[in-house]
Formats: C-alpha cells, sequence, structure tokens
C-alpha cells in the first residue's frame, strides 16, 4: 500500500479554492426552522464546476437526467427534464417504538441475546445462488443498504416492512460480468431539503460514481417527475485497479481504497451544499499520484506487492465539524493514519509496519503460538477504542488507540487475536494481546462480507463478524484494570497479556444456506460519540451496544447480537461459556422455526464429559421446577406450561443425542426420571383439572388439593402471596414435579388420615380411594409407559427392560423414583382395602348409605391395572434392594423381606380378580405377564374345572404356556395336581404334552410313586420304572408294609422290562 519514499513525517496539505466553504445544514450551531425549508432548484447551471480546482480533483459536469430512482410500486416515465424542484419529505411525528416488531429471539444466555428481525426485502431469507448481493448496517440514519449488481435497496430495518416499504435503485453502467466485484455503497447524510438520507454507489471495475440525494425524493415529486442523479467517473484509475472499500467520513467527506493500495478522498457536495461529486487520489500513500506515462508506471512498480493489500479503512470520532481522522491498515500490518478535511485537504501524520512486532510479542506473550510463521500474520481489520491503553492514557502522549484484529495460520487452522495498540509518529506500540480462543476456522476468501470487527461504545465487548459466525467478545477487563489498577494487572501488562474474560461464539448452520453478507454496529444514542447529529435517525433509537447482521439465506434477516446488562454484571473476570449455557441455548432456542444458529459442540469449547453431565443434570431439575428464565411459569393455560417444560426436556435429551455427548450410564437414567416426572405431573394435573372443573363453584377441590396440603412445608414451595399466588396446587405442579414421586405415598396417606380423623363413611373412603387409584396409576402407569418409549432417545436403548421395569444391572444406578419404600408401601396397602371394599359391595344390591355402584364397579374395573402397578413396584424395589445388598446388609434384609411379602401379596392379589370379581381373564393374563407361574397354574385350573364350556379355550391356553415357559410351567402346574390329588389329569390329560411330564417325574424322585405309574402305562419303559421304585424302596420308604411292595413291583417290573429285551419287544409296545 505505502511507497518507499514515504515517510514518517506528514505530506504537505492539498491547497483547494479560496471560496469560503459553506457548512452543511446539520453543522451549524443554528438549525432553522423546519417551515421555511428552501427549496433546492436543480438545473443545467447547478453542476458548473468551480473554478480553481486542486491537482487530480475532477468534480461532475452537466449530466442529464437519469431515472434511476424507483419504488416498487411507481412506473419509470421518460422524457427530458431541464429543472426539477426537490420537495423535502414532510416529516413523520412521532417516535415508533421497537417494541412488537415482530422480533424473534434466536439465542440467549446471561452474557447476550441474538434476535431476529424480517423487516427487508424478502430475498434475503432465499439462498439464491444466482444472485450475489451484499450490504451494509447504518444504525445512525436507522437504514439498512444491500447491493447487486443491477439495483440497490434501502429500507429502514428497524421499521415494519408493510408501512415502510423498501427504496430500489437501478444502478447506472452496471458491471459487464457477474464474476466481477459487486458495487460499493454508502448512505450519506440527509440534505436540506430532505429528512432522509442519500447514497452514493461505486462500480468497483469501471470507476463510475453515482449520487442520489435523497432515497425517497421520488416518492413527494409526483408521478411525472422523475428523479436526477450524479455521475462521475474516477479519473486516474490504472488498468486493472478496483474501488475496494468506501468510507463515511462525514462531515469531512467519503474516502476510496483500491486494490493497488492508493486512497482517494471523495466528496458529494461542492463548498456551497450542492450536489456534485469530486474524487482526489492522497498523496503519500503508497501509490504515487505523479501525472504522465511515467508516474503511472513508478506506480505500478512500486505498488505491485501490496496489490489488494488494503484489510481495512476506518474513521476515528468526529472531535470537529469538517474534519476526520482516517486510518488505513494492511492485511500484511502497515498503518497509515490520515487527518483529513472537508475539501480535500489532507495530511499524513503516522505510518507504523507492526507485522514484525505484533507477531513477536504473540510468540513471547503464548509461547504455545512460536512456531507459526510470520508469512502467516493477517490483519483482518481494526476499530478505534476509547478504552485506555494505559491507566495514564492520553491521546497526546500515547498516540492514537486501535484494537486490532489478526491472526496466524498453521495450516487449516488459524489463531485469532485482538492486540490492543498505540498509533505514534514514531512506530507501533503494542499493549495488550488477547487471544480469540472459541473460533479456530480460516478466513473464506470467497466469502461475500469480509470478516469485521465492531466495538460499540461503551467498549465492553467486541464482535468479530466472520462469514458464518460472530464471536462476542468481553473487553472490560481492561476496563477495569485501567480503572483501577492491581500489581497483577500491572504485571499482565508488562508481558502484554490480556485477562481471559467472556468469549463465546454463535455459529450459524451450514446446512441452510446461511451468509453473512453485510454488517454493521449500534450504539445507543446518549453513548454514541460517533454520529455528531450527522444523520436523522428517524425513531431508530438503538437501546443496546450491539452488532447487526445481514444474513442471507433459510432463516436469515436482520440479526441483531447484543450484551445489553453489562451495567448490571459485577466483574469481567467471572464471566466464562459454562456447558450449562450452551445446553440452555441448545434446549430453550434449537426449535424456534427456521433458527439459521447451529448449537452442535465445536471443538474449539471442550467440556469434560463430567461438566457436560452435571449441567445437563441441573438444567433438568432447573426444568422441572421452573427456574429457568425461558421457562414461563405464569400461562393463562397451566397445561400449555406443563407442556412447555416436557419439550424441554425432549429437546435436552434430543440435543444430547444428536450431538453425541458422551454421559454416563447414571446420568442418562437421571435425565430419563426427570422426564418422567414431568410426564406423570401432567397426567395427574389433567386429571386434577377435570375433576375441579366438573364440580360446582364453591367446591374446587380434588384429592390433588388434600396431597399438596397435607405435604410438609419442608417438601414443597410456598405459594408468595404478595405476588399474587394463591393456587397451592398450581404451585406445587410449577415448583416441586422434582419430588413428585411424593404423591403416590401421599395419596394412602390422605385416606388412612381422614379415617383416622372420623370420616368412616364406606360410601366416603370408596369416593377417596376411587380418586386415589387414579393418581396411582396416572403416575405409575405413565412413568412405565414413557420409560419404555424412550429408552433409546436417551441412550438406554441396550437396557434389559421389561414391562418398564429394569431387569437387571442396577448396581451404579440411583434409587429409582417410581419403587421407593414408601410408594411399594402404599400400592400394596391401597390394594388391600381395594379388595375390601370390591369384595364387600361388589355385585350386591345398594342400600341407603352404601358406596354408589357406579364407584364400586370403578374399583372393580381398575383393579387389573392396579396390581399390574403394583407387581411392577415391587418388582423394581426388590431387585435395586439386591444390587444394594454388598453394601449394606439392611439392604439384603429388605430384599428377603419384601421378597416374602410380594410373593403373598401378588398371590392373593390374582387369585382375588378370579374369586372375588370375576375378572379370571385377568387374572390369568397378568399371572401370564410377570410369569408367576404357580398362580397362573392354580387360576387356570380353576378356569379349567369351572367353565366347562369353555374348556377347549383353556386347554388352549394350557397347551401356549407349555409352549412358551417350558419346563417352568410343568412344573408349576403338574405340582399343582400332585399338591391336590387331581391323579387323573396329571396322567390321563395333556398327553401332548407327555414329555414334559416324564422329564418333571424322573426329575423328582420324591414323586416315584406317581412317577413308575406313567412310566409304564405312557412311556412303556419297565426298567424306568424299576428304577424308580427300586430306589424309593431301598432309600425313601419307612412303611415296613410299603416297602415289600415297591421293591416286588420293582422286582417285577426289572423282569418284564428284560423279557420285553428278549422278545424283541420295544419300549413302545411294538415288536
Amino acid at each position: 500500500m505505502f511507497s518507499s519514499a514515504t515517510t514518517n513525517i506528514p505530506a504537505a496539505s492539498i491547497r483547494t479554492s479560496r471560496r469560503r466553504q459553506r457548512p452543511l445544514s446539520n453543522e451549524g450551531s443554528i438549525s432553522q426552522p423546519p417551515t421555511k425549508r428552501q427549496r433546492s432548484t436543480l438545473n443545467k447551471e447547478t453542476f458548473v464546476p468551480p473554478d480553481g480546482r486542486p491537482l487530480e480533483m475532477t468534480e461532475t459536469k452537466t449530466s442529464k437526467p437519469v431515472a434511476a430512482l424507483v419504488r416498487q410500486e411507481s412506473r419509470e416515465i421518460s422524457g427530458p427534464q431541464k429543472q426539477i424542484a426537490v420537495r423535502g419529505k414532510k416529516p413523520r411525528t412521532g417516535d415508533r417504538n421497537n417494541k412488537g416488531d415482530g422480533s424473534t429471539v434466536l439465542t440467549a444466555n446471561d452474557t447476550y441475546t441474538v434476535s431476529r428481525s424480517i423487516s427487508g426485502p424478502e430475498k434475503l431469507l432465499l439462498a439464491n445462488t444466482a444472485s450475489r448481493e451484499h450490504g451494509s448496517i447504518h444504525s445512525d440514519s436507522g437504514y439498512a443498504l444491500i447491493l447487486s449488481h443491477t439495483h440497490a435497496t434501502v429500507w429502514p430495518y428497524s421499521k415494519p416492512p408493510t408501512e415502510f416499504p423498501p427504496y430500489v435503485f437501478d444502478i447506472p453502467h452496471p458491471s459487464k460480468h457477474v464474476s466481477d466485484p459487486l458495487p460499493l455503497g454508502c448512505l450519506v447524510s440527509p440534505s436540506t431539503s430532505s429528512s432522509e438520507p442519500g447514497l452514493v454507489v461505486v462500480i468497483p471495475t469501471s470507476g463510475k460514481i453515482t449520487y442520489w440525494e435523497s432515497v425517497d425524493s421520488a416518492a413527494t415529486i409526483g408521478l411525472r417527475l422523475r428523479q436526477n442523479n450524479i455521475e462521475l467517473s474516477i479519473p486516474g484509475m490504472h488498468s486493472g485497479e478496483t474501488v475496494i472499500q468506501i468510507l463515511n467520513a462525514e462531515t469531512a467527506g467519503f474516502v476510496l481504497a483500491f486494490s493497488t493500495g492508493r486512497i482517494a478522498y471523495m466528496n458529494v457536495r461542492d463548498g456551497q451544499g450542492r450536489p456534485t461529486i469530486s474524487v482526489q487520489f492522497l498523496r503519500g500513500g503508497s501509490g504515487s499520484t505523479g501525472g504522465g506515462i511515467f508516474g503511472s508506471l513508478r506506480n505500478v512498480l512500486s505498488t505491485s506487492a501490496y496489490r489488494g493489500d488494503i484489510a481495512a479503512v476506518r474513521a476515528d470520532l468526529p472531535r470537529k465539524v469538517g474534519e476526520r481522522q482516517v486510518v488505513v491498515a494492511t492485511a500484511k500490518g502497515k498503518i497509515q493514519s490520515w487527518d483529513i478535511q472537508r475539501g480535500g485537504h489532507s495530511s499524513l501524520n503516522a505510518e507504523a509496519d507492526g507485522r514484525e512486532t505484533i507477531v513477536q510479542t504473540i510468540k513471547q506473550a503464548y509461547p504455545a503460538f512460536s512456531d507459526l510463521l510470520i508469512e502467516t500474520f493477517e490483519l483482518l481489520d481494526f476499530a478505534f477504542t476509547t478504552l485506555p491503553t494505559q491507566p495514564s492514557y492520553s491521546q497526546a502522549s500515547d498516540g492514537i488507540p486501535l484494537l486490532l484484529l489478526s491472526s496466524l495460520t498453521d495450516r487449516d487452522v488459524s489463531h485469532y487475536f485482538l492486540v490492543s495498540v498505540a498509533l505514534l509518529q514514531s512506530g507501533l506500540t503494542i499493549n495488550k494481546i488477547r487471544p480469540i480462543k472459541s473460533y479456530t476456522i480460516p478466513v473464506n476468501q470467497d466469502a461475500i462480507s469480509k470478516t469485521r470487527l465492531y466495538l460499540p461504545s461503551p467498549a465492553h465487548f467486541a464482535y468479530v463478524v466472520f462469514d458464518r459466525a460472530v464471536a462476542v467478545i468481553s473487553m472490560e477487563a481492561q476496563l477495569e484494570e485501567a480503572q483501577y489498577g492491581s500489581p497483577h494487572s500491572q504485571l499482565m501488562t508488562e508481558s502484554h497479556l490480556s485477562p481471559q474474560t467472556f468469549e463465546d461464539v454463535v455459529f450459524f448452520r451450514d446446512d441452510a444456506g446461511i451468509e453473512v453478507v453485510g454488517s454493521g454496529m449500534e450504539e445507543p444514542q446518549e453513548l454514541s460519540p460517533h454520529t455528531m447529529g450527522i444523520f436523522k435517525p428517524q425513531g431508530h433509537k438503538p437501546r443496546f451496544p450491539a452488532a447487526v447482521l445481514l444474513v442471507r439465506g433459510k432463516g436469515g434477516g436482520i440479526v441483531r447480537v447484543a450484551a445489553p446488562d453489562y451495567s448490571n454484571r459485577t466483574s469481567a473476570y467471572t464471566q466464562q461459556v459454562t456447558a450449562k449455557s450452551k445446553l440452555e441455548q441448545a434446549v430453550y432456542f434449537g426449535s424456534v422455526k427456521e433458527n439459521p444458529i447451529s448449537f452442535s459442540v465445536r471443538p474449539e469449547l471442550p467440556f469434560l464429559a463430567s461438566e457436560l453431565s452435571q449441567a445437563a443434570l441441573t438444567l433438568s431439575k432447573d426444568i422441572l421446577c421452573s427456574r429457568n428464565p425461558h421457562i414461563l411459569s405464569v400461562q393463562p393455560n397451566f397445561a400449555d406450561s406443563l407442556k412447555q417444560r416436557s419439550v424441554a426436556l425432549h429437546d435436552l435429551a434430543q440435543y444430547l443425542k444428536s450431538s453425541g455427548v458422551e454421559l454416563d450410564r447414571a446420568t442418562r437414567w437421571k435425565l430419563l426420571c426427570d422426564a418422567e416426572k414431568m410426564a406423570a405431573a401432567t397426567t395427574v394435573w389433567n386429571l386434577h383439572d377435570a375433576r375441579v372443573s366438573a364440580k360446582p363453584k364453591g367446591e374446587k377441590r380434588s384429592l390433588i388439593t388434600d396431597i399438596v396440603e397435607s405435604i410438609h412445608e419442608d417438601y414443597k414451595t410456598e405459594p408468595v402471596t404478595e405476588e399474587g399466588e394463591l393456587d397451592r396446587v398450581r404451585k406445587w405442579f410449577t415448583c416441586d414435579v422434582s419430588t413428585f414421586q411424593i404423591a403416590v405415598p401421599w395419596a394412602w396417606q390422605v385416606i388412612k388420615h381422614t379415617y383416622q380423623d372420623g370420616h368412616k363413611d364406606h360410601a366416603f373412603v370408596v369416593e377417596m380411594l376411587s380418586d386415589a387409584n387414579d393418581v396411582v396409576m396416572g403416575v405409575l402407569q405413565t412413568a412405565f409407559v414413557f420409560r419404555t418409549a424412550n429408552a433409546k432417545l436417551y441412550g438406554l436403548q441396550a437396557e434389559p427392560l421389561e414391562h418398564g421395569v429394569l431387569v437387571a444391572d442396577y448396581e451404579g444406578l440411583p434409587e429409582f423414583w417410581t419403587s421407593t419404600n414408601l410408594i411399594e408401601d402404599a400400592v400394596r396397602r391401597q390394594l388391600q382395602l381395594a379388595h375390601e371394599l370390591v369384595k364387600e359391595y361388589w355385585n350386591k344390591p345398594q342400600k341407603q348409605g352404601q358406596p354408589s355402584v357406579a364407584v364400586v364397579n370403578k374399583l372393580r374395573n381398575e383393579y387389573p391395572t392396579l396390581v399390574d402397578m403394583g407387581i411392577r413396584t415391587s418388582n423394581e424395589r426388590i431387585r435395586y434392594c439386591l444390587s444394594r445388598a454388598q453394601d449394606s446388609p439392611q439392604f439384603q434384609i429388605e430384599a428377603d423381606q419384601l421378597r416374602l411379602t410380594q410373593e403373598e401379596a401378588q398371590d392373593r392379589q390374582i387369585t382375588s380378580l378370579q374369586d372375588d370379581m370375576a375378572w379370571s381373564d385377568e387374572a390369568m393374563a397378568l399371572a401370564e405377564k410377570f410369569e408367576i407361574l404357580k398362580t397362573l397354574a392354580r387360576v387356570t385350573f380353576v378356569e379349567l374345572n369351572k367353565t366347562k364350556p369353555n374348556a377347549k379355550e383353556v386347554r388352549k391356553k394350557i397347551a401356549h404356556y407349555f409352549d412358551k415357559f417350558g419346563k417352568r410351567w410343568a412344573a408349576a402346574f403338574y405340582e399343582l395336581q400332585i399338591d391336590i390329588s387331581s391323579m387323573d389329569t396329571l396322567l390321563d390329560h395333556f398327553q401332548e404334552q407327555q414329555e414334559y411330564l416324564t422329564s418333571f417325574l424322573r426329575a423328582k424322585p420324591e414323586y416315584a410313586k406317581v412317577a413308575w405309574i406313567h412310566e409304564i402305562d405312557r412311556e412303556n419303559d419297565f426298567d424306568q420304572a424299576a428304577k424308580a421304585l427300586l430306589d424309593v424302596g431301598l432309600t425313601r420308604e419307612q412303611n415296613v408294609w410299603s416297602k415289600k411292595i415297591e421293591l416286588s413291583i420293582g422286582k417285577l417290573a426289572r423282569l418284564a422290562g428284560e423279557r420285553h429285551i428278549d422278545s424283541g419287544w420295544t419300549q413302545d409296545g411294538t415288536c
């Protein structure tokens, strides 16, 4: 960029006309009343170039009118125009409130918020690769700008598109080739005749400049008139040279940067404020501006090494009307500071080459980067900063404070750094270096928009905008150090280290065609020192410092990244990205419709497995207890609040699974149990809501009301009456779902306490029991069904589940909430009470004062389901206790006692279904389901003997049991026949399953007195019969007479077997 002849001595100013310059309308201290606004008459004499033109300055000549500004709904009208009166648009009254603008929060945490508003052209939302576009945000005027090869689009991005449609301009003399660089554009401060900004557009390859004085004048002139534009071709451009950046440095003017490293001053108004375009190249830059062929040749030779080298051109805060300080930086680290005045006066006041110094300082401060090559260094962008570079900061002594964004690349990984420097006349002073650790993707050289650094006032946060990501970096630590200072901060300053404060990156999705095509920054008006009243924002009042992006693609729009609550944070050192905050963002915002943000786990921010596990558990508990600000605990329909939390838990599990987060087994089970509680709470709330809604006014209570009121205050959250919380039940479902298991035992306890308090009326007890059954079944049945359906979602698909209950391998797992000792005991007692009441009142005429027949029938109908839940709960508790038996003998004792108790209870419960409630099919189904084979044999045999017409169906079931359970069923079935002395059934029936009987009897020597008959009668095996008889006679029989008989028959059987063998008879009786 810079010529070898350039020195650090400021260049002489370029003289311009002595004509007294007229200040712009908004630069004077006294503004004219709006009622006396003058018309600006534009005619042929308006654009006559003034005398005394400075060196290499060219102004526009008379330009014929060109219809370039077209509203979307207007039609172009042709015809010459000699004189046009541009009438200012009537200013709108009142400011438009930004609230309710339809913006959508895309993600948020305690530090920043990302929101999207669809307020511009709809083509921003389309990933149309056939059309290339880029743009910029001009928050000082409240407008956004998008440029394609053929059109420029301007619209107030903070206002509704239906009320403020965009202005669309046809660009004169567009580029010839689609592959050419896109036009560059910039908004211009409003003229005296309009409240809306103007627009200047530059064609990079040809240097054609077009200026519109106001973006909305055409709408106010009338349908028969057209707006004129001013045009100019940049003189002195070299072959192959292109314009790469345009900078608004008003009130001084504009600055153009070129691919050859040259920079030029541009103005769009003359000394009297009339529209005219003038361009002049600045002397002292890297490219020579000498005239003639030799000058051009010398320029090409001296700047070939810097071609396309300019990284950024920025203007400092406007300190004086008509003057701006402009800094130019190249990718190789050269930095120049210019003082530019309106009219073209310019002087170079500082210049430095900082590449070697920056790279050496980085390597000294961070030895891990010592192997990176200096040739990979690149300065990407910079920002003026009001941050003191030292506690004793003053611009006069410490130079121009800058924050540089630089990078060093190692193969496919780039390391980015924020370097705090001061540009002096003697060189560059480096103060602090802060590495960016959360983003290591190399800069996309094919990106439409360049990487940009923004440091909006009050400079608490820096925003680095990449093509598909935005880094949010806290700069507050430097403010704290500068204000308070400390020995620690002094040591870090001497070593050029910057404390590692908050840092996070918002990534955009790769699969949605998302692309950042332009950006800008917003500053609160009371904090912004940049505008000096140059623009009239027309109601646009940014509330917080932010980076604003033009995002193109599916889900795109105006995306605002803001860190608003800087005043509420206690210290910058405590802010860090946590695993929990990342999970929260994915859970609460991952389901936003067409969210362009990617929430996938990034390698730049690795978290330990233990951190992720703990974060997931904490977030899950926060959702259960409504402790997260993203959970709306107060909603008109409380069921919607429960649904929102259920969806959040599902999204958490889905994100953990899709992201491949490695969680330990215990954490997965805990997360699943939390989701089960939420599902169970939803079911019970619906029961409660339906029950209460059906009751008349004044009786809006249910069993859940009694349960909540009975729970001790230590186990529930009391409503805050001062905040209008009056419903205890709603408060419990809002804040105490994490301890929802307490509802099951308390359903039984409420019945017990009510009965003990004197409410012994059976009709009342039956009603309460009916409600308690609804609660117990609603909780447990929902939990077991949910567990079975969602085990895969939580990565537990390999777990051996049986009816929602883990079969084995309880080691290392917490106590299951569905089978605490209180729940297991309460369900068993509730079943016993239900059995007694149904047995007492079912299928009997109702008498006065007795329970309702309908309620008793309900108890009978739901009893099988209640038995089902009781068996599952007991089995789960027994298995858990056995897994903990090695840790504590108490668990072994509990498991043994509970097993005996449960065997008796489940046998009694199932048989009572058949004996007392006429539920034979249900009894057989439950016994078969849980493989309680002894009970199954009993109820099946009873049903076989009781239902002669259906005996065939029962026999089919028995045959099915033989096929399903094999020898285990045979043992249970045959032992029952022996116990009840049903020898005919044992020996003569079910001959199709004879092999099971043979195997059973041979395995049971104690049944030899029956086995020998079966061996001879069914198996024709005399030897086996003899063996059985001799064994029982010699070893088991105590009665002498019986022993003689058994031994005698045994001998006869043996002789008979030998005779059969000698005669050729087989064991099956054939010859």
